[in-house]
């Protein structure tokens, strides 16, 4: 196989879809408006939220790890990190009238202290964000043992699961858990509550 070959914007193509490619990490969110590139993460028991303005074509997909509040400002947290992408999507020209979401993730798989409950309260987290914003859930995807990789189209609201592997599951265990690991050292303004 050929070697990855990012172009400027930090985009790949990815044989696996056919398409280019922007890769999404723990903690951040990205909005696209290109019918020809999907947005992709890889998941364990964190929670990804598709959402676009089913008539634009605008949107994206956050990546995070913990509900978190709202007063929190870091989109490690739920609360904020959908606030980021859907003020990010309505910026972009989408409309709250026409946006839908479609939620992945919530796998209960990381071993350690925070495996148990994490990913379920994710799950309840985002469902329940939705409903209270009016944003309709049309597909989910939560739950399980294996952890996931998610392509995201947001022109057509196309989604691509691919369930891992063992090895690949624990790989994104391991990139989890490095991410959880930089939430104790990294400041947050607001309140933040860590479940144990």
């Amino acid at each position: 196989m050929s070697p990855l070959i990012l172009a400027e914007d930090g985009s790949h193509f990815d044989h696996r879809v056919g398409a280019r490619v922007h890769q999404v990490l723990p903690g951040d969110h990205l909005v696209i408006a290109d019918p020809d590139a999907a947005v992709c993460t890889l998941l364990g028991s964190c929670v990804a939220a598709c959402i676009r303005d089913t008539t634009t074509g605008v949107g994206g997909l956050n990546h995070f790890l913990l509900p978190g509040s709202d007063q929190s400002q870091s989109a490690r947290y739920g609360a904020f990190a959908m606030e980021v992408l859907i003020n990010e999507i309505l910026g972009q020209g989408g409309r709250r009238e026409r946006l839908e979401a479609k939620i992945f993730g919530a796998a209960e798989s990381i071993s350690g202290s925070h495996s148990r409950s994490v990913g379920s309260k994710n799950a309840a987290f985002a469902r329940h964000y939705l409903e209270t914003e009016g944003i309709p859930v049309v597909a989910a995807d939560l739950g399980g043992t294996s952890g996931r990789r998610i392509y995201y189209f947001p022109s057509t609201g196309m989604v691509r699961v691919q369930y891992l592997a063992a090895l690949e599951s624990r790989a994104a265990e391991a990139q989890e858990a490095r991410y959880r690991k930089t939430l104790g050292s990294a400041p947050v303004a607001g309140a933040v509550e860590l479940f144990g």
